[in-house]
């Protein structure tokens, strides 16, 4: 009789325990407090990527519009805008004015910091960029950093 009860019994049981339960929230916040601080990591390399992608999509697109345009374009980098002005016009004149172009949220929608050396780029109808030396933009968030060099002759290059 005793051995019938015990088998009824396992089938009859729903549930949980108060114990079983207490056992799986411990388990559950050990894990997560393991988990937290890399996934925060995880989230600064992300929001760096993306305001990489970003900085080098708007240098490109700056380069192209000047080579497409026939005439000079110019990336004004600010960490709260990216904007691309066209020359418009020809050689003097009052008619020679920077209009604009293009304009995307800059690193700082992502929570990301800028440096940058030159903050302003312009690139000449050949697409070559203007000025003696080298652009370089660095973004950082927590521990992680992207640096992005653009070069005299035009070339971007992401480190």
């Amino acid at each position: 009789m005793l051995a019938a009860f015990g088998r009824y019994y396992w089938r009859m049981r729903r549930g949980y325990s108060l114990a079983e339960l207490a056992v799986v929230l411990a388990v559950l916040g050990v894990v997560t407090a393991v988990t937290l601080p890399r996934l925060w990591g995880w989230l600064d390399w992300v929001a760096v990527d993306r305001a990489a992608v970003e900085v080098s999509t708007a240098l490109a697109v700056a380069r192209s519009a000047a080579v497409f345009d026939g005439s000079r374009s110019r990336l004004l980098i600010a960490a709260d805008s990216l904007r691309i002005d066209r020359r418009a016009g020809g050689s003097g004149g009052p008619q020679t004015a920077w209009q604009p172009y293009a304009r995307w949220p800059g690193p700082a929608q992502h929570g990301v910091a800028l440096e940058v050396s030159n903050p302003e780029v312009v690139f000449m109808p050949s697409g070559i960029a203007w000025g003696l030396s080298n652009t370089r933009v660095v973004l950082r968030r927590g521990s992680h950093e992207a640096t992005i060099t653009v070069s005299r002759v035009g070339r971007v290059k992401r480190w």
